[in-house]
């Protein structure tokens, strides 16, 4: 049938309606939209904050932890046995042996040295023998000048978390009841580089680290006052919180402070930004809003002019027959009387409505069948349970050391997975995917602790250029792993052969299962011979549709009894010409 245009409904165009509607309501609408302008401006603003607040926290967590790695490593030297060795027995050693232990623990301190950047030196001194040792002078008899540093340093009362001297940091600990001191130097450029790491995260932001009781240690700020008037606003309850941030005013400017605690030097981190700079640039956005709007407001008007003759009168045509379409009435004609581009928008119309007609009994079901495989298929190439059970698997075997074995789960796990994550094309050679799903075996085996093993043949006279979709062999053998041996069996078996001849490829896996009763079987060929919108798609009915989807019914999964008393799966591809070559 034909279409003519719509014809007029009323005495007003839509057009006209637009324009009427568009006056009514721009008041109330500008109103409105200024309100979301500035509460978007407020949610910028603010997520630019916490971004900032976000970046902050983590970077004085790392400085946190390092500085409590360094700490732990010095506990750790404390204790060594070659040290305690040296201090309770240092005057009773023997030459030799007082310089081989020195040695070693010379190796210890140069160790401690390089673990991290943030280390300059590190040293002890060992009143049994009288010396230091030391990264920095080596080894040194006392009295001598840097273990008066250090003895003036530890005069401190209280003990302080950590302790300087001019613009030198130490780590000093001590044992055996004075008897060794154990003292590292931190470097304050490092420290100074991780402030100013932190201060980078937002253009004119500084960061200072200090205490009430300190005043401010070190800075990224040019001028200490400030810093210290800044550190002066933490004794506030409001922000004496660490990842409590607020807004306070100094000197009539406002900043925004992001407190932070760096609990292993008992400092509070501070990292404040000019409050103007952040909301700077969401200003600009205020002017261009109402320039923007204004422009719009003339372009709907000469548009609403235009649209009626150019563009609403045709598309009403279309519309009336898109609309016809979703009514499933496929039968239909649009006439067009000019020969503009909605002549060529109504012809393919035309042509589209018939065509749909004649192809949607034709592919409709085939393509919602391949659709669902193919979903089922994305669904089922990770499985959580699998993974989670293989990491265990490697978890137990480091915990009873076996090295080995660990190393190789991993190596193979990380292959499978590998495997199955990696984007590309559908299809791949077919050594891959038979590679990928001896891969699986190993790693079932092993994750069975070998009460299951794998027999298979080396692929005969498999093109290697041959390919094939993905994923079709490794749910055939995921399948005898989960069934085939829930009797508990403890020598189960499974084979895998494969057989190229005349353009037809067979997959072979069976296994000595005692679960595979005749009646089983029949059960299992029903369900794939059973039409595939009638079933879910799972497991080897997954792979059976796929495969018949693609190279047509004779080719698919067909199961039998095993020679070895379980079940048995033949995977079979018929290739034409096109797909041998």
């Amino acid at each position: 049938m034909k279409l003519q245009a719509v014809g007029k409904s009323s005495k007003w165009y839509v057009y006209q309606k637009i324009v009427i509607v568009f006056i009514l309501f721009m008041l109330p609408l500008l109103s409105m939209n200024i309100w979301l302008n500035y509460k978007g401006m407020s949610i910028t603003k603010h997520a630019i904050l916490n971004s900032s607040l976000a970046g902050a926290s983590f970077y004085s967590k790392q400085l946190d932890k390092e500085m409590y790695f360094i700490r732990n490593l010095q506990l750790q030297l404390l204790n060594d046995k070659d040290l305690q060795k040296l201090g309770f027995r240092g005057g009773m050693l023997e030459n030799y042996e007082e310089v081989q232990l020195i040695d070693q623990v010379r190796d210890r301190l140069s160790t401690l040295t390089v673990s991290s950047d943030y280390v300059v030196s590190a040293g002890v001194y060992v009143e049994a023998v009288g010396k230091t040792l030391s990264t920095d002078t080596g080894v040194t008899n006392t009295p001598n000048a840097e273990m008066q540093l250090i003895s003036s340093l530890m005069a401190e009362k209280p003990k302080p978390s950590f302790y300087r001297s001019g613009s030198r940091i130490f780590l000093i600990e001590t044992e055996n009841n004075g008897g060794i001191w154990s003292f590292i130097e931190i470097s304050r450029p490092k420290l100074l580089e991780a402030l100013q790491e932190i201060a980078a995260l937002y253009p004119q932001s500084e960061v200072l680290l200090g205490s009430k009781e300190l005043g401010t240690v070190l800075t990224t700020a040019k001028d200490m006052k400030e810093s210290n008037r800044m550190l002066g606003l933490t004794s506030e309850p409001a922000v004496q919180d660490a990842g409590a941030s607020e807004i306070r005013k100094l000197n009539g400017v406002s900043y925004f402070i992001i407190p932070n605690q760096v609990s292993s030097l008992h400092l509070s981190l501070l990292m404040y930004v000019n409050q103007n700079e952040i909301t700077r640039p969401l200003s600009h956005f205020i002017t261009w809003f109402y320039t923007l709007f204004i422009i719009a407001v003339i372009v709907m008007v000469l548009y609403s002019f235009s649209v009626n003759l150019m563009i609403h009168r045709p598309l009403s045509k279309l519309v009336k027959a898109f609309h016809m379409i979703e009514t499933d009435n496929l039968n239909i004609v649009i006439d067009s009387k000019t020969k503009d581009e909605f002549h060529y928008v109504f012809n393919s119309f035309n042509n589209m409505a018939y065509k749909l007609k004649n192809s949607i009994e034709e592919n409709y079901e085939q393509k919602i069948a391949l659709q669902h495989s193919q979903l089922k298929q994305l669904q089922s190439q990770i499985n959580p349970h699998f993974l989670y059970n293989s990491f265990f698997n490697i978890y137990m075997m480091c915990k009873v050391g076996d090295a080995d074995s660990a190393a190789e789960l991993s190596q193979k796990l990380g292959s499978y997975y590998q495997y199955i994550t990696r984007s590309g094309a559908d299809e791949v050679p077919f050594y891959k995917e038979y590679r990928h799903a001896l891969d699986y075996c190993d790693i079932q085996c092993i994750r069975f602790s070998n009460r299951i093993a794998v027999e298979y043949e080396a692929m005969a006279d498999v093109p290697p250029s041959l390919t094939v979709p993905r994923l079709i062999i490794q749910p055939i053998v995921e399948n005898v792993f989960e069934h085939a041996f829930e009797d508990g069996m403890m020598e189960g078996m499974i084979y895998i052969g494969t057989e190229y001849q005349g353009g037809r490829l067979r997959v072979t896996v069976e296994d000595n299962g005692n679960l595979a009763q005749d009646d089983v079987i029949e059960r299992l060929r029903e369900k794939l011979a059973m039409d595939s919108k009638l079933i879910e798609n799972t497991g080897l009915v997954n792979v059976n549709n796929r495969l018949q989807l693609k190279y047509g019914p004779d080719s698919g999964l067909f199961v039998s009894k095993s020679a070895y008393g379980g079940l048995r799966v033949d995977l079979i591809i018929m290739l034409d010409d096109k797909e041998e070559a």
